[in-house]
């Protein structure tokens, strides 16, 4: 499995995750990379500020894209 769909899988199960998190919890030291790989992928990866005031990323699915434009 690549890094980039490990780091796919691992926020579906952890979102919000931050890249300190990733690099601990998957050994990926450049997660900037992998999210912009997941992007051109055509992945709806997003950085958002998490309630702790720390970065974190989601991935949006497109069932939940779908439905935030009803």
């Amino acid at each position: 499995m690549t890094q980039a769909r490990r780091l796919l899988a691992y926020l579906r199960q952890n979102p919000g995750a931050s890249s300190l998190e990733v690099t601990r919890d998957l050994l990926i030291v450049n997660v900037t990379g992998r999210v912009s790989d997941l992007r051109a992928r055509g992945y709806e990866v997003q950085c958002i500020t998490r309630t702790d005031g720390n970065k974190g990323y989601v991935v949006r699915e497109a069932a939940q894209l779908a439905l935030s434009l009803t």
